[in-house]
């Protein structure tokens, strides 16, 4: 089919430009940058902790940094970009109501075992108020709990300034250590 408009020449210059060979043997290649960043750390038996947050605001990102672990950003993202246990997961939250209620939510839906752990982030200077206590002792019977202690300098960074030592190094070692025993690596297992 003839026409009476001019050839393009971009296009015409296009077409003439051979096709990129693609080779036939494939690459398997990480998919995302924390798989990445992840599969670069990861040991045959132990891997580097991945942090995930259970809500907004959960504090992943700032314990990630102090931590050494990975960030795994929210759970929706956690969970599409993974295969089921390939990496020991920690999920974050706040020592809230809102923040224990998104918690179980989120076990219920994914089950236990996607989770190594559960790191609980202090809302607030001093004691629990009774009635998260005792939400956590429920929340504690499904999956580990680990505290991570309120630590008023962190009020003041960006979470990807955060640093092991922006805590007491005897904070840092007892995190570490309630980590390690469930089988958890960090980069800050010694201040």
């Amino acid at each position: 089919m003839e026409t009476n408009q001019e050839t393009n020449p971009w296009l015409e210059a296009a077409r003439s430009v051979p096709a990129p060979q693609i080779s036939e043997t494939k690459q398997t290649l990480p998919q995302t940058p924390l798989e990445e960043e992840v599969l670069a750390e990861a040991e045959p038996e132990q891997h580097r902790a991945v942090l995930v947050a259970a809500h907004g605001g959960a504090g992943a990102t700032t314990w990630s940094s102090i931590l050494g672990a990975a960030d795994g950003g929210n759970i929706e993202r956690w969970v599409s970009e993974r295969e089921p246990g390939d990496i020991p997961a920690v999920l974050v939250l706040r020592a809230s109501v809102e923040g224990i209620n998104t918690a179980k939510s989120i076990l219920a839906l994914h089950g236990v075992d996607a989770f190594a752990a559960a790191l609980v982030v202090a809302a607030s200077p001093g004691k629990l108020p009774r009635r998260i206590t005792s939400e956590l002792r429920i929340l504690g019977g499904a999956i580990n709990i680990i505290h991570a202690p309120w630590i008023p300098a962190l009020l003041l960074k960006r979470a990807a300034h955060a640093a092991s030592s922006d805590l007491p190094p005897k904070e840092l070692t007892k995190l570490t250590t309630m980590l390690t025993h469930q089988g958890i690596r960090t980069q800050g297992e010694t201040p």
